[in-house]
């Protein structure tokens, strides 16, 4: 068993926060993620932040070997991709 998070803010049903781990971390190793809810006309706006990165490694493998600013890129268009995966299923 591999824990890979821990809810550290619960704030239904605007805001939900959590610390994550990829399964290669290091125990002291972890990022955090929050993820905000925003009721619209036309349903609900969702925004995702990711931060801590800087505080792992550049070696990392979780960072795939890019300098800072391509990885933010990629890790953007990863959460872009998985929203809009999400957003596509949630209105089947």
């Amino acid at each position: 068993i591999l824990e890979t998070g821990v809810v550290t803010t619960w704030e239904p049903p605007t805001r939900v926060v959590f610390q994550w781990r990829a399964a290669n971390f290091k125990p002291d190793e972890k990022t955090e993620v929050e993820v905000r809810f925003e009721s619209t006309r036309s349903g609900t706006n969702v925004t995702v932040i990711h931060r801590g990165w800087a505080g792992i490694r550049a070696d990392h493998p979780a960072r795939h070997g890019e300098e800072m600013s391509a990885f933010t890129r990629t890790l953007a268009a990863w959460w872009g991709d998985l929203m809009t995966s999400m957003r596509m299923r949630a209105e089947d």
